[in-house]
C-alpha cells in the first residue's frame, strides 16, 4: 500500500514558521513521517540546540480534528500512555500542534501477538484514566458519526442502492431495525480515542504502547475503542469475538449495544468504501474496504451464535 502524500516544512506559511521558531528556536532539520491520511505537514523537527519534537500542521479548512486534538491532548491525565502536547498555535491560515516524540515504532500489521497484547493493555489503562471524561464539550459517538453511517434503512426502503453481499441482503431488515435505535444504545461517559489503528500506536523497546492522534475523540462506552481496534487494522488469525470477550472492557459489554455499534460502523464503511480515496491517499479506500469486511464478518459470527 503506497504512502500518503505529505507536504514539506517549506510549504508552511512564513508566519507559522516564525511562531514555531519563536517558541523552539530555529528549526534546522525536518523528517517527514508516514502514517494516517491527512494531507499536511507531519514529522519530526530538530530545533537548533533543542530536543526533537513532533510537529503536525494543516490548513485551517481541514483542521477541525487538529483543534479537537489540541483540546484533548492538553486535558489527558498523566496516566494515559500518550505523548504530551507542548503547544498548539494558528497562523497564516494553518493550525499546528507540537508534542513530545513518542518513543518506539509502529507495530506490525497483521498484529504480532505481543504487540496486540501491549495495545490491549493500553486500552484498558486509558479507560481507567478517562472514565469519566476529564474534558467536557466533546461530541458523542453518535454525534460524531451522524450523517455518515446511516444506510441500512434507506437500502431496506429502496431509496438507496449499494453493492451488497448475500449476507447483508438476507439480514437487511435486521440491520435496518438495529440502525434505527443504535444512537440510544451506544452511550457512555468515557473519553474515546475512536481511531486506534495500528499506525496510531507506537511501541517502545520495553513493550510499552502509546496512543497518538486524538483528533477524533468523542464520548461513549469504554469498550468502543476495543471494537475499533479489532476492526481498523488487520487482526490476523485471532477471532475478534474471542479477543473482545477476554478483555476486561469487552467481557461485560451488553451484547445488544455492541451489535448496535457494529451495525453503525458497518454502515459507515459500506458508504465510504464505495467512494474513491482522496488524491493524496487513494489507498484509504482499501483500508475502508478491509474494515467493512471485518465488521460484517464479526456481525455474522455474533448473530449466528445468538
Amino acid at each position: 500500500m503506497r504512502p500518503t502524500l505529505r507536504r514539506e516544512w517549506a510549504d508552511l506559511p512564513l508566519s507559522l514558521v516564525e511562531e514555531v521558531e519563536r517558541r523552539l528556536g530555529a528549526v534546522r532539520a525536518f523528517e517527514v513521517r508516514q502514517g494516517g491520511f491527512s494531507y499536511g505537514v507531519l514529522g519530526v523537527a530538530t530545533p537548533a540546540g533543542g530536543e526533537h519534537v513532533f510537529v503536525k500542521a494543516v490548513p485551517g479548512d481541514a483542521a477541525a480534528d487538529y483543534r479537537t486534538e489540541a483540546l484533548v491532548a492538553a486535558a489527558l491525565p498523566a496516566g494515559v500512555p500518550a505523548p504530551r502536547l507542548l503547544f498548539s498555535c494558528e497562523a497564516g491560515g494553518w493550525v499546528l500542534l507540537c508534542s513530545q516524540v513518542a518513543p518506539g515504532r509502529v507495530p506490525h500489521e497483521p498484529w504480532h501477538p505481543r504487540e496486540l497484547s501491549a495495545v490491549l493493555d493500553l486500552l484498558a489503562a486509558c479507560a481507567r484514566e478517562v472514565t469519566p471524561s476529564p474534558l467536557g464539550g466533546l461530541p458523542t459517538v453518535a454525534e460524531r458519526m451522524a450523517g455518515r453511517c446511516e444506510i441500512w434503512q434507506d437500502l431496506a426502503e429502496g431509496s438507496a442502492t449499494a453493492a451488497l453481499g448475500d449476507w447483508e441482503r438476507d439480514h437487511l431488515p435486521r440491520l435496518a431495525d438495529v440502525e434505527r435505535g443504535w444512537a440510544e444504545l451506544v452511550t457512555g461517559d468515557t473519553l474515546l480515542h475512536f481511531d486506534p489503528r495500528f499506525d496510531n500506536v507506537l511501541i517502545d523497546e520495553h513493550g510499552t504502547a502509546r496512543l497518538v492522534d486524538w483528533g477524533r475523540a468523542c464520548l461513549g462506552p469504554a469498550w468502543t475503542d476495543l471494537v475499533c481496534l479489532l476492526l481498523e487494522s488487520d487482526l490476523g488469525e485471532p477471532d475478534p469475538e474471542a479477543v473482545f470477550a477476554a478483555h476486561p472492557l469487552g467481557a461485560h459489554a451488553p451484547p445488544e449495544r455492541v451489535d448496535a455499534l457494529l451495525v453503525a460502523l458497518a454502515g459507515y464503511w459500506t458508504r465510504t468504501a464505495a467512494l474513491p480515496g482522496p488524491a493524496h491517499a487513494p489507498h484509504l479506500r482499501q483500508r475502508r474496504e478491509h474494515s467493512r469486511r471485518a465488521t460484517l464478518a464479526w456481525l455474522h459470527t455474533r448473530w449466528r451464535r445468538g
